[in-house]
């Protein structure tokens, strides 16, 4: 089987969630707005079942729970697009309500998370279409931990690693650059990923692609005016359509996808009564 340490690996990248965000979410739970929740824990759970995923394809007799969290994952995926929604739903709320950083940056989290559940679609629906590749499905599935690892990372930069440090308002600038530099770090692995494995590892490569116009559209046009439209339109629509959007194009991708995977179907020859 592929990537026979993979597990070690999104190991370290659920530490990394859990610290970046324990000031924020994890330590303040009862406290933050639902949309939080509604990104957080499925998003949380998410990882855990590619950890799952990953442990069980590598242990013997382990491949029946394998196939049982596979399928699991059809249910689950709505729902994790549904959350980046509701990301999306708090950033144009915030928006529209005057909040300092989400008036700063609002633009660029929208095309940032918004570019990130256009991978998760992607590469999503593709592990589903190749399931019964190995290499090509086991790529897709490990990928998805590195779209937005971004978010806890940046996080971690920004408590601990002296340019990035925000000590208070006047220290918002150094968002963007934390993110920036944890995406680059993100095409650092991915990279170094494609060198050992070359052509097997053209998943990792897909998910590098929308990591790399995360970082052109968050860097460069977070201030596009048709993106502050789009933020006002959002703020003033209720939280609950723009949530069911999102669950409505993860439940077409976790379809789709399934739907694109099957095998064909072959075709009973007619019986040919003897002469």
């Amino acid at each position: 089987m592929p990537y026979p340490r993979a597990y070690y690996f999104v190991l370290i990248a659920l530490a990394v969630i859990a610290a970046g965000f324990w000031p924020s979410y994890f330590s303040v739970w009862g406290h933050v707005p639902w949309q939080f929740h509604a990104h957080g824990v499925v998003a949380s759970i998410w990882v855990c079942m590619v950890l799952a995923q990953s442990w069980t394809a590598h242990h013997k007799g382990q491949l029946p729970v394998h196939r049982v969290i596979g399928t699991a994952s059809l249910f689950l995926f709505p729902f994790l697009i549904a959350g980046l929604f509701a990301i999306i739903d708090v950033t144009g709320k915030g928006y529209v309500a005057g909040d300092p950083e989400r008036m700063m940056l609002g633009g660029s989290f929208l095309s940032g998370v918004a570019l990130g559940a256009a991978a998760y679609v992607t590469v999503f629906y593709r592990a589903l279409k190749y399931r019964r590749q190995v290499w090509i499905h086991a790529g897709y599935m490990l990928s998805t931990p590195l779209i937005l690892f971004e978010s806890p990372f940046s996080r971690v930069l920004t408590m601990f690693v002296p340019p990035f440090i925000i000590h208070g308002p006047a220290d918002l600038k150094l968002v963007l650059p934390s993110i920036l530099w944890s995406m680059a770090i993100e095409l650092a692995v991915i990279a170094a990923i494609g060198f050992k494995y070359r052509g097997k590892a053209t998943p990792f490569l897909v998910a590098g692609g929308f990591i790399a116009a995360q970082m052109v559209a968050m860097g460069l046009l977070g201030d596009l005016p048709v993106l502050k439209l789009v933020l006002v339109a959002i703020g003033n629509t209720p939280s609950a359509i723009v949530w069911l959007t999102g669950f409505a194009i993860g439940a077409l991708a976790s379809w789709g996808g399934w739907q694109a995977g099957k095998r064909p179907a072959i075709p009973i020859k007619a019986a040919v009564a003897p002469a």
